[in-house]
């Protein structure tokens, strides 16, 4: 069947050429039997894409909830129209009759860095602008994504890496991104936007601040150098959420599924 995209087409693509992510997402039900506890299949996409998608993510399980089979899915292949899956029966290390499986995935077109089942992007990596907490958070909504939060140090040290090779630094010695997280000054505790722990750490010379004057700098940034750059100051801080901070260079994150 031929894709139809009339003025579609027109932004769609201008999405794949820029660095706003393109995300999709579905549900694909195949017929499948296996001798041994892995085999292989091919998952059509029902919709149409204006070309392969750069990642995918995808969960199996069986369509009549009532059966125990429980699947691991790895991505052999990705292509335009479908994308190729091995399938491995993990509650138990046998195969199974023929039955429905019905396959959840997603697809990301774009410039981004895929992490752990997020999308990590820049809107305009060469864009420096003030920004306070509420502008930045905006400007990612407005994207179609969010503030970042770093989880732990492995995120962290991901996304410092990809905002030092990414951002174009023009004449600025340093840019900064807001975070999603918050700092609690009291308590001295950093929380993600979903009211889970973050990453204490990383922190730049003399930070986190705390004590009188202090007590509301609760919002976070992240300084970053250029790549070039053999300072070291370079690393996260805390400071209040409606500061215009500058020049920013706002990265925004999406999740997959």
């Amino acid at each position: 069947m031929k894709c139809i995209w009339f003025a579609l087409l027109v932004e769609v693509m201008n999405v794949v050429d820029s660095y706003r992510p393109l995300t999709n997402r579905g549900s694909y039900e195949v017929s499948l039997s296996s001798t041994n506890a892995k085999t292989k299949a091919e998952v059509g996409y029902m919709m149409c894409m204006p070309k392969a998608p750069d990642y995918v993510h995808a969960t199996a399980r069986p369509s009549n909830p009532s059966l125990p089979h429980k699947f691991n899915v790895t991505i052999l292949e990705i292509k335009r129209g479908s994308f190729i899956v091995e399938l491995e029966r993990v509650d138990q290390a046998t195969g199974w009759d023929r039955m429905l499986i019905t396959v959840d995935w997603s697809s990301y077109i774009g410039k981004g860095l895929y992490y752990q089942n997020m999308i990590l992007w820049f809107p305009d990596a060469a864009d420096t602008r003030g920004m306070n907490r509420n502008t930045a958070s905006k400007y990612c909504i407005d994207k179609g994504g969010r503030l970042v939060d770093i989880v732990d140090k492995a995120m962290y040290d991901v996304v410092s890496n990809y905002c030092r090779q990414t951002i174009v630094f023009g004449s600025n010695d340093y840019v900064y991104i807001w975070l999603g997280s918050s700092y609690n000054t009291t308590t001295d505790t950093v929380t993600q936007s979903n009211g889970k722990p973050g990453y204490h750490g990383g922190w730049l010379s003399s930070y986190p601040h705390r004590g009188n004057g202090h007590e509301t700098s609760t919002g976070l940034v992240l300084r970053i150098q250029p790549p070039s750059s053999t300072g070291t100051a370079h690393g996260m801080w805390n400071v209040l959420p409606t500061l215009n901070s500058a020049p920013v260079t706002q990265l925004c994150s999406t999740n997959l599924m």
